[in-house]
């Protein structure tokens, strides 16, 4: 991804009341996902709250919230918070701690339908109900700077920027990206979209034999994970899983299309700086 998929194993004892006697309970979980959206915020151009599209993005994604509900229950982190990223040139989607899930405008129109964008969807919302991205700042970190990272009110600034840039530069194991596959898949299917748009979209990549998208990069779209993908939805689903291609939302997708191709989208501010990005994407793809 532009954003690399948080997007973290110390058996110390836990710091508050998080899953599964969690090092990082649900709420500092929470305020990690501000601290990263804030800082989003800083390097991107993001669609303001008003924008059509972006209203489309918070009704997409509103069926996936029960959908996901038994892998983890979204009221963990008062739901889903959903952006759009204004970036035509990025495939990305991307989930930070806490729920606050981004999808780009590249992603959007790289789409044929939107079982595809509900793949990657599910996928990005399987990081989140799994916890992988919490599970990586917990490795990486002693059990004394996880606690110094917050004071009473919350995140600290320093501490917001740091877990960002660690978030940043770290992948996801190929373990974690199986997983996200697994249930992803499953969240997308109860969210009544076809399972297989994430296979199909891995698909179109090697068809059109180019570079993943950054969310794919810690484990690209090959042969076997399509195969394996689509092994897992046979033997949930059979050879006819249904769910629908098209957008169960009131705007449609080719309408999505034309708005974000009309020179009309608001935006909340102007992005800073794409320096780190564009050095991302140069690193990545070498």
């Amino acid at each position: 991804m532009k954003l690399t998929p948080l997007i973290g194993a110390l058996a110390l004892g836990a710091l508050g009341t998080g899953c599964g006697g969690a090092l990082i309970s649900n709420q500092q979980e929470k305020q990690i996902g501000a601290g990263v959206d804030e800082q989003i915020e800083k390097e991107y151009t993001v669609l303001s709250a008003n924008d059509p599209v972006a209203k489309w993005a918070v009704a997409f994604v509103e069926p996936f919230s029960q959908a996901s509900t038994s892998f983890r229950d979204p009221a963990d982190f008062d739901g889903y918070k959903v952006e759009v990223i204004a970036d035509d040139q990025l495939i990305n989607a991307f989930a930070a701690p806490g729920g606050y899930v981004y999808i780009s405008t590249g992603l959007i129109k790289a789409a044929d339908d939107c079982a595809e964008i509900a793949g990657v969807m599910g996928h990005e919302l399987a990081h989140v109900t799994q916890r992988h991205s919490a599970r990586q700042i917990e490795k990486a970190y002693a059990a004394q700077i996880v606690s110094d990272f917050f004071l009473e009110d919350g995140l600290t600034k320093t501490a917001a920027e740091t877990l960002f840039g660690f978030l940043q530069a770290t992948k996801f194991s190929r373990d974690h990206e199986r997983e996200a596959d697994e249930v992803g898949l499953q969240i997308s299917k109860r969210a009544g979209y076809d399972p297989d748009g994430l296979a199909r979209f891995f698909q179109k990549l090697l068809a059109q034999g180019s570079s993943p998208p950054e969310f794919l990069s810690s484990h690209p779209a090959t042969a076997d994970r399509i195969k394996d993908v689509r092994a897992s939805i046979k033997s949930r689903y059979g050879n006819n899983p249904g769910g629908s291609t098209a957008c169960r939302t009131a705007m449609k997708l080719p309408q999505i299309k034309a708005h974000l191709s009309g020179g009309k989208t608001r935006t909340k501010r102007k992005s800073v700086s794409l320096r780190w990005l564009r050095e991302r994407q140069a690193h990545a793809h070498r």
